[in-house]
C-alpha cells in the first residue's frame, strides 16, 4: 500500500513523516515552496524526543503521479482548499479511497461528491508548519485518530490503515459511526480562531471559549445531532489519557494562529466556527459569538495581519461577554 498525503502541511506532514520513517511507502503533495525544501534537504520532523531527517518523494499535483491499485489518499489540507484538490484529483483518477484527516465535518461531504469510498478521520495531532521543510511533532505519541466509514460502518481497509498508523506510534480507534466523534472534535476546534485572533491561550480565553461552545451545544441540541465530547471520548478510550512519552512547549497555536503566522491569506474558520452559523442558519437561528469570531479571522486573513489583533479583553467587548466569568 502506498499512502498519498494530499496537503502536506503541519498534520500532513507529522503523519506522513512518522509513517515514513517506520517503513512505509508514503509520497506527498504539497505547496512548491515546501515540496521544494523537501526535495533539497528531506523532511525535518522535529519530536520531543529525536530529529529526523527524511527523504520521502513529493511532487506540487496530483497528477505528477502515477497511480497503482492499491493506493490510498490521506486528505490533509484545510477545508476552505479541499474542493479544489478533490477536483483534481478526479481529473486523474476516478476510484481511490480517500481518508479526510481534516478538521471540520464537511470534507467528507463533499469528497463523497466525488469519490465512492470516503472514510471519516477525527484527528488529534500536535503539528507545527512554520517554515518549508520542516514540521514540529510536539507529542509523544504523535497524535490519536478514530476512523470509520462515511458515513458510516467500518471495513477492512479502515483497519488496515489504523494498523499501518499504529505501527508509527499513533493511538488509533476504529468505529462504524465516525461522525460524532467530528463533531466532538469541531467543539473543541472552535477556539482555533480565538487564540489566533489574541495571541492568548487557557485561561487568558477560557470564557470566551465557553461562550462559543455553550453557542454551539444549544445549536447541536436543537438540530438532533450526537456529538462525542473530549471527557466521553476518555472513558471510553482511556488509552489517550495515558502520560505523553514527551512534550515541545511552542510559541505557535493550532492551524489558524499558524496560517496566520505564514501570512497566507486564508484561514479554516469558515470550516470550524462557520459550521456553527451554517448550522443555526438551516435552524432560523443566529449563532453571533461564532459569526463574529469568523468575520474577525477573516478579515485578518485577508489584511495579512499576524495573529493577536485583539486582547482577550477587548475581544470580550466586541463580543459583549464578560471577561471575568
Amino acid at each position: 500500500m502506498r499512502l498519498i498525503i494530499y496537503g502536506a502541511g503541519g498534520i500532513g506532514c507529522v503523519v506522513g513523516g512518522h509513517l515514513s520513517r517506520t517503513g512505509h511507502n508514503v509520497l506527498l503533495i504539497s505547496r512548491p515552496g515546501h515540496v521544494n525544501a523537501i526535495k533539497k534537504r528531506g523532511l525535518h520532523l522535529v519530536t520531543p524526543n529525536s530529529t529526523y531527517s527524511l527523504r520521502i518523494p513529493a511532487v506540487t499535483e496530483p497528477d505528477q503521479i502515477d497511480y497503482k491499485a492499491d493506493d490510498v489518499v490521506f486528505l490533509c489540507m484545510k477545508g476552505q482548499d479541499t474542493e479544489g484538490a478533490l477536483r483534481d484529483l478526479r481529473a486523474i483518477t476516478e476510484d481511490i479511497p480517500i481518508f479526510c484527516f481534516q478538521n471540520g465535518v464537511r470534507n467528507e461531504e463533499i469528497a463523497a461528491q466525488y469519490f465512492s469510498k470516503v472514510y471519516g478521520v477525527m484527528v488529534r495531532v500536535g503539528a507545527v508548519y512554520l517554515t518549508d521543510g520542516e514540521v514540529i511533532a510536539r507529542r509523544d505519541p504523535p497524535g490519536c485518530f478514530v476512523i470509520g466509514c462515511y458515513p458510516e460502518g467500518t471495513d477492512e481497509l479502515a483497519e488496515l490503515v489504523a494498523t499501518q498508523l499504529r505501527t508509527a506510534r499513533f493511538l488509533v480507534k476504529t468505529t462504524p459511526d465516525v461522525m460524532p466523534y467530528k463533531w466532538g472534535k469541531l467543539m473543541g476546534n472552535l477556539a482555533n480562531a480565538i487564540g489566533a485572533i489574541t495571541n492568548a491561550r487557557g485561561d487568558d480565553i477560557d470564557s470566551i471559549t465557553r461562550a462559543a461552545q455553550q453557542e454551539f451545544r444549544n445549536i447541536l441540541t436543537q438540530a438532533g445531532i450526537r456529538w462525542v465530547s473530549a471527557e466521553e471520548l476518555a472513558q471510553e478510550w482511556p488509552e489517550i489519557t495515558a502520560p505523553l512519552r514527551g512534550k515541545l512547549d511552542t510559541e505557535a497555536q493550532g492551524s489558524t494562529w499558524q496560517s496566520l503566522a505564514r501570512n497566507q491569506g486564508a484561514v479554516e474558520t469558515e470550516f470550524l466556527n462557520g459550521e456553527v452559523v451554517r448550522l443555526a442558519k438551516k435552524l432560523g437561528r443566529q449563532a453571533p459569538i461564532n459569526e463574529m469570531l469568523l468575520r474577525i479571522s477573516q478579515e485578518m486573513a485577508a489584511n495579512r495581519e499576524p495573529p493577536g489583533k485583539y486582547t482577550p479583553a477587548q475581544l470580550c467587548k466586541l463580543l459583549g461577554i464578560n471577561h471575568s466569568l
